[in-house]
């Protein structure tokens, strides 16, 4: 059959492959002027037009399966006119199909711009130059797949983050790497923070996260719960990343502390180890049984009486329900041994502020130490991946070394966090635990049982429990107050 005496209809496609391509001169419109043109001249009715506005990588073009399922179910429409080949097809699927219907219907394929039609009769010359060039427009693509997964490759052993920032940062356009985003960073601290004292729930940092504002970059909406748990699960907050299924050292700014992240992952174990109870009891979750050292767990019995009981995962102990009246007055009274007297209080708090200058002086010293090492480390960095490019050393020892100095590098920016807060807080801190001493017994008689809870768990650090006898075991630096406050002689000269 001689292409001339196929019928004159015709259906149209043009495609993009990028939202910024449509608005760089590429646009549909653009193809869809030529294309009507051609139809013009030639005397061709189109009949249907197909467009596509995104990458041809894959098959699945939406507009392009429709283009198909369009032609196979009206087999009267014999011309297929496309701008050119790569904008038909960068595909092996593609090809394969539009030959099957070139052979089966007599489909015409009309590339205007290469002044090119295909159809079953076609020589085979011209059959194989369009398959080259399909397979031309597919290797750019490949290639192109392969330079971006090297330079991102290359971007992440550098330290820099190769992808789009995540809320706290953005992307620098100019520098081409992240930086803090001052808008988004204190709502991300904030989270870290609530999260670390183990008494804010996810549902409770959505709420948090929406108040400051902090909301999904696509999609504009509230965070969800698996998104704020992912926000204080990612390490680039503290100032690495993942990428590719390992932990990169980055040279970003880190919005919070290792020491807090670290913090926060504890808080998540915590709570896969033992789910929140819904009802919670005053003395729930901080004793262990001084028998076997179960936990101690409580409920009520007969609807009203709370008991505390051994949980008895290793066999029974022997240890008795303990109704919560007798352990009241001994739980008070672990909270009142942290009092000291008030002269005790103005004379620790005297030799604090005079200590601190020698404490702030050794942390002078400490900073200036680490930040010496940090940039002889950066020097070196810098100098071996200059060696790298020139070919001076194998890949082999620049990854090895780059890695072994970068974890070094990420160990001294934890330690002078810690000592730059050390040094923003000592005394503040020491002040703070002394006044906060004094107020303990007043906070846990007005407390609700949940709060006597946070308040115990707070100060103690392990408490057992045999028979209706607790036995505190206090967290630093309470012990110590503890201890102060046991002390016989009275006054400052006694301590």
């Amino acid at each position: 059959m001689r292409v001339d005496e196929m019928s004159n209809r015709a259906v149209l496609y043009a495609r993009v492959s990028s939202k910024e391509q449509e608005q760089e001169g590429f646009s549909i419109p653009a193809q869809q002027k030529l294309l009507r043109e051609h139809a013009q001249r030639r005397d061709l009715h189109v009949i249907k037009e197909f467009t596509d506005v995104e990458t041809a990588k894959q098959a699945g073009r939406a507009g392009f399966n429709e283009m198909l399922e369009y032609l196979k179910k009206n087999p009267e429409a014999r011309y297929l006119l496309c701008e050119k080949t790569d904008r038909l097809s960068r595909n092996f699927w593609d090809i394969a199909t539009l030959d099957d219907l070139m052979n089966r219907q007599g489909l015409v394929i009309s590339l205007v711009k290469e002044s090119t039609e295909l159809h079953k009769e076609s020589r085979s010359h011209e059959k194989f130059i369009f398959g080259i060039k399909a397979l031309m427009a597919k290797n750019y693509i490949d290639n192109l797949s392969e330079e971006v997964k090297k330079g991102h490759a290359e971007k992440a052993a550098q330290g820099e983050y190769p992808s789009i920032a995540p809320l706290g940062y953005k992307n620098n356009l100019v520098t081409h790497r992240i930086e803090i985003d001052e808008s988004q960073a204190p709502a991300i601290r904030r989270l870290y923070e609530l999260y670390a004292t183990g008494r804010y729930s996810l549902k409770q940092l959505r709420q948090v996260a929406r108040d400051a504002g902090l909301f999904g970059r696509r999609s504009k909406r509230e965070l969800s719960k698996s998104e704020v748990e992912r926000i204080l699960k990612n390490p680039i907050y503290y100032g690495m990343f993942r990428w590719k299924g390992k932990i990169w050292p980055g040279i970003h700014q880190p919005i919070i502390s290792k020491e807090l992240f670290d913090q926060v992952q504890e808080v998540f174990a915590s709570q896969n180890r033992a789910k929140t109870r819904r009802h919670r009891f005053a003395f729930g979750n901080v004793m262990r049984c001084a028998r076997c050292g179960c936990r101690i767990t409580a409920g009520k019995i007969k609807g009203r009486y709370v008991y505390y009981w051994c949980t008895g995962f290793r066999g029974k102990c022997g240890q008795p329900y303990v109704p919560e009246g007798k352990l009241e007055a001994r739980m008070r009274e672990i909270v009142a041994a942290v009092r000291i007297g008030e002269e005790r209080v103005a004379w620790l708090t005297k030799l604090l502020r005079e200590s601190h200058e020698d404490e702030k002086a050794y942390l002078d010293a400490q900073v200036k130490g680490l930040t010496a090492r940090y940039e002889q480390l950066q020097a070196r960095l810098d100098q071996i991946y200059l060696d790298k490019l020139d070919k001076k050393i194998p890949t082999e020892l620049w990854e090895q070394k780059s890695a072994e100095w970068r974890r070094e590098q990420d160990e001294i920016r934890s330690q002078l966090a810690k000592h730059q807060n050390a040094n923003q807080s000592y005394m503040e801190e020491g002040i703070r635990i002394f006044e906060l001493a004094q107020r303990f017994v007043p906070l846990y008689d007005a407390a609700t049982p949940d709060e006597k809870q946070q308040i115990l768990r707070f100060l103690l650090l392990n408490c057992t429990l045999d028979d209706a006898t607790p036995t505190p075991t206090y967290r630093k630096p309470f012990n110590w107050l503890v201890e102060l406050a046991e002390m016989k002689t009275g006054g400052a000269e006694g301590i």
